[in-house]
């Protein structure tokens, strides 16, 4: 009986026993069924991961490559690090913000870049920009000189040497035309035919009418044995006129000279750059040997030029230290009882001076020729002369220009050029807006000028009145005339009164030798000139 129940009990054991197996072996294999479900799901999921993720790396780089192919601008228009070290800290006062300048212009380039249909020339871009910069200064005589013209400049100024087609080229104030206003002798131009007062038409076929004088000029210039087709329109003919001619090197003869009747000595002055000193003094020597009785000196169409050059050549006619300037001077500034040529200020401040130091004169009488073109340093070298008795001048009143500019160049090869300071003649008289009227006011034609209050000049011509700025412009017309004996220009020198040569007290006009000259003469203020040198 024991046995049986023990036997019983062992077999509920193992009944037991196999059911709890049984019922483990159900839940492996439900987990197994889970887990391959959970791993089918991963590997799915880490496939669609997988395909997403290069979808989205794909399309980064698709955006990447567009960008780059127009340029890789959008992180820098939201974030940009500009580097202002290259600015120049040599002023303690900059009045523009040039990171906000900077940072401005950057946007307006990027958006350009993207969205402009054309191309563009970023150099002509930068050009233009200095160029507005400085025209923006109000300063008449501000210039900003991008490298080839710089260049232009130097070889003109310093050597008195270039490459072109050798002729001076004016533009009018109201055409905008580009005109001939002297043929260099010997040069390229004068060989192809170009002659005075020739309008450019057109280069190599392009037109060129309206363009500025820079841009006529660099059209024109060119390598040695470069040739230009340039059309021109002829007044004298009225038509135009096809020349060929080949650039070539230029020597600028900027002092010319001739003996004219009655023995007076004729000195052209075109400008007083390059090598002009030197010109002048070697000019007025061959004419001092040849015993001339008087000397008439032309600065018609005179732009001016360096300081340090006219007051060169200034100093060549006056005697040193005569100090008819520098004695008693409020200002002890001045070197006293030398000859004062010219001095400079700066705001209100006299800050330079200079002296006649070269121990050479010229001891005859000089006549000055001017007119509306004559400015700057041909105006301080005329006004220099009248202050110390050394000339009388002929003539229309001058341009007014009695300011000095610095030229700063800067690494690329580019300038810039603004008006620094004043300078003023021996007898302080400021010249800058005014000119200077001449002795005897008279036009080319002989007609007499007078000035009313505002210095404009006054023509009268026929019983016609017309009234000239000092930019050469017609402002008015019908006016009533000014007399000229009381009119002041300034507080420290009074109007030169204009005298006259052609009344009933010149006997002279009825002799022969006045008829002959009158008669060779269409230029009435150099003859003018001769009669005061003859008389």
């Amino acid at each position: 009986m024991e046995n049986t129940e023990k036997i019983v009990a062992d077999e509920l054991s193992n009944c037991v026993d196999n059911s709890s197996l049984i019922k483990n072996s159900e839940e492996y294999l439900n987990l197994e069924k889970k887990f391959k479900k959970t791993k089918r799901n991963n590997i799915v999921l880490f496939i669609l991961l997988a395909i997403f993720i290069i979808i989205f790396i794909t399309i980064i780089v698709s955006i990447i490559l567009i960008v780059n192919n127009v340029r890789p601008i959008m992180n820098k228009m939201l974030n940009r690090n500009y580097n202002l070290a290259s600015i120049s800290q040599f002023s303690d006062k900059n009045n523009i913000d040039i990171e906000k300048f900077t940072t401005k212009l950057a946007f307006i380039d990027d958006v350009i870049n993207i969205m402009y249909y054309y191309d563009k020339d970023n150099e002509k871009i930068e050009d233009a920009m200095f160029t507005g910069y400085m025209s923006a200064l109000g300063d008449k005589y501000a210039e900003y000189y991008p490298r080839q013209n710089f260049e232009e400049f130097t070889e003109k100024t310093t050597e008195g040497v270039y490459y072109g087609i050798g002729c001076v080229v004016t533009q009018n104030r109201e055409t905008k035309d580009c005109i001939v206003e002297t043929v260099y002798e010997d040069s390229p131009a004068e060989k192809a035919g170009f002659l005075k007062d020739d309008v450019f038409v057109s280069v190599n076929g392009e037109n060129v009418r309206g363009l500025s004088l820079d841009e006529l000029i660099s059209k024109i210039r060119g390598e040695e044995g470069a040739k230009r087709e340039v059309e021109v329109y002829r007044k004298s003919t009225d038509n135009t006129v096809l020349l060929t001619v080949y650039c070539g090197k230029v020597d600028i003869k900027q002092v010319t000279s001739e003996i004219l009747e009655n023995n007076i000595g004729y000195l052209d002055v075109n400008e007083f750059t390059g090598k002009a000193a030197k010109q002048f003094k070697d000019e007025i020597d061959k004419l001092l040997n040849k015993n001339i009785n008087g000397m008439i000196i032309d600065l018609r169409d005179n732009p001016g030029g360096e300081l340090q050059t006219v007051c060169e050549m200034i100093d060549y006619i006056l005697r040193d230290n005569d100090g008819k300037w520098t004695l008693n001077q409020d200002d002890n500034v001045f070197d006293e009882g030398k000859t004062l040529l010219v001095y400079i200020k700066e705001k209100e401040e006299i800050t330079d001076a200079a002296y006649a130091t070269d121990k050479h004169s010229v001891d005859i009488p000089i006549v000055i020729l001017t007119n509306l073109n004559t400015a700057s340093a041909a105006e301080l070298f005329t006004e220099c002369l009248r202050d110390y008795g050394k000339a009388e001048v002929v003539g229309i009143r001058t341009y007014g220009k009695g300011v000095v500019q610095n030229i700063i160049p800067y690494e690329d090869g580019s300038a810039i050029k603004f008006t620094v300071s004043e300078y003023f003649p021996p007898s302080g008289y400021s010249i800058n807006q005014k000119g200077i009227t001449p002795d005897y006011s008279l036009d080319y034609m002989g007609v007499e000028i007078e000035y009313d209050e505002n210095n404009n000049i006054i023509v009268n011509d026929d019983g016609e009145t017309i009234i000239i700025n000092n930019e050469g412009q017609v402002v008015s017309e019908k006016i009533a005339t000014i007399s000229t004996a009381s009119f002041v220009i300034s507080d420290n020198e009074e109007h030169i009164e204009n005298k006259k040569i052609y009344d009933d007290n010149n006997s002279f006009t009825n002799e022969d030798w006045y008829i002959d000259l009158d008669v060779k003469y269409e230029d009435k203020q150099l003859l003018q000139a001769i009669v005061l040198l003859t008389k």
